[in-house]
């Protein structure tokens, strides 16, 4: 008796097995990337729950102190500390009128406490009206950390997955009521905060400022995959396929490219394309990084051939920052030889072996346009006067930077030594006022301003 039937059962057997290896690998490569994405939120939301909570402390000691020295410093540091949790807040996928609102809310309170800073810098009183509006930040400030805190609890009891929200933001959060609770009230609580007005920069349109680089037709996913793929493959042998496009919601509306090696399961690239123009907003390979085995110095030819490649011209790298054996290469835009410092890049490269494993281009969408540069109304001489005679000038050059409200100014870059400390020194090119001063301190991973 023929046994016919023997080798259509086999070949079934081999196909159920092969689809059953498929799946685990497929469920192995989704928990993987949903657990570095959970891993990455929690960062920046812990991170901004800390520095919530340190604007709330220092509010209070802004109240307390009787120093203006001191007051200084502390609305400087308030200043800072609201700045980075606006980046953090702006990091986690969660949208909607409590984000915006709560963004709102750091920003003003960063620019008003900058505004005091600024006052006892010149000399000038601060009013009694000054402190009912830092009185009403500091109650604001501790309800705000405190519904922050709820969620943190949430997160650390399990509750609340980060990498779930990602996928599915708006579902998930619907399904999870010790989430939305908490930034319902805070929705609610900053809806009653009035907008600040005070002697300084007005903060709604930062908020709401859109922005200036975003140019072109919108574009279909196959269009930002195919984006994706040419921006990972250029100037490489290697050659990827696109396995995932996802929304992105934010700003700068975009669809997210997990890309992967034509020969390999896993994704290891992240690419985000915008949907206006199909512009790169940035990049991450997530493989990990071993020691460290290539100079700072060459990280920097290597970035810089990362953007030639991509047709990415006319721009000047300015620092280098080691950060867990890779170095981070920041770039500013160069027109007619002045600096562009809002239109900024940066290339992350491993250390290990050179290879590119990101880019940031969101600084240079959000601020580049065609600009028509003021010349300036001060020579450099002139402006030279403005500067500390005490301050060893090693460098000096034009550049744009931006001020705290986002305007722009072009201005004299004066870089210099004094008591074995380095400082950057920015004059008006149109007014001779001194504009800025930053001071560099060298850290284990590069120079950092403060």
């Amino acid at each position: 008796m023929k046994r016919w039937w023997i080798i259509p059962a086999l070949a079934g057997v081999l196909v159920v097995a092969g689809l059953a290896y498929w799946g685990y690998n497929q469920a192995r490569d989704k928990q993987q990337l949903m657990t570095y994405i959970n891993n990455r939120n929690q960062r920046s939301f812990y991170e901004l729950v800390g520095q919530v909570e340190n604007v709330e402390v220092m509010l209070s000691k802004g109240i307390i102190s009787n120093s203006p020295r001191q007051r200084m410093v502390i609305f400087a540091d308030i200043w800072q500390q609201a700045f980075s949790a606006q980046e953090n807040l702006n990091r986690i996928p969660i949208a909607g009128p409590s984000v915006t609102r709560t963004s709102k809310f750091l920003t003003q309170t960063g620019d008003f406490a900058w505004s005091l800073a600024k006052k006892y810098a010149r000399n000038l009183p601060v009013n009694q009206d000054d402190i009912r509006k830092l009185n009403r930040l500091h109650t604001e400030a501790g309800y705000l950390a405190a519904e922050l805190q709820k969620i943190e609890k949430s997160a650390a009891d399990g509750r609340l997955s980060w990498g779930e929200v990602k996928a599915v933001a708006d579902r998930k959060l619907r399904n999870r009521a010790s989430v939305p609770g908490g930034l319902q009230k805070i929705d609610k609580n900053m809806e009653d905060f009035p907008t600040l007005i005070y002697d300084g920069p007005f903060s709604d349109h930062i908020t709401n400022r859109a922005p200036k680089g975003l140019t072109g037709d919108n574009i279909s996913r196959d269009q930002a995959a195919s984006t994706a793929r040419k921006f990972a493959e250029a100037g490489t042998q290697q050659v990827y396929r696109g396995v995932k496009v996802d929304n992105v919601n934010g700003n700068i509306p975009s669809f997210r490219i997990h890309l992967t090696p034509q020969n390999a399961r896993t994704p290891v690239a992240v690419i985000d394309v915008s949907k206006k123009g199909g512009h790169v907003l940035e990049m991450l390979n997530t493989r990990p990084i071993n020691r460290a085995a290539v100079s700072p110095e060459r990280a920097v030819s290597i970035a810089r051939r990362f953007l030639a490649d991509r047709n990415l011209d006319g721009m000047e790298p300015t620092y280098v920052i080691e950060q867990q054996n890779a170095a981070v290469v920041i770039f500013q835009y160069k027109q007619d030889g002045v600096l562009v410092y809002p239109d900024m890049m940066k290339v992350k490269v491993a250390l290990d072996n050179g290879e590119v494993v990101g880019f940031e281009g969101m600084s240079f969408v959000m601020n580049h346009r065609p600009r028509k540069l003021p010349k300036p109304k001060i020579s450099e001489r002139e402006a030279m006067k403005a500067v500390n005679p005490q301050l060893k000038v090693k460098s000096k050059r034009l550049a744009v930077i931006p001020l705290e409200n986002l305007e722009e100014v072009l201005a004299y870059e004066f870089k210099g030594e004094l008591n074995g400390d380095t400082f950057i020194v920015y004059i008006n090119a149109l007014t001779g006022e001194e504009e800025k001063i930053l001071k560099v301190v060298e850290t284990n991973g590069g120079p950092v301003t403060i």
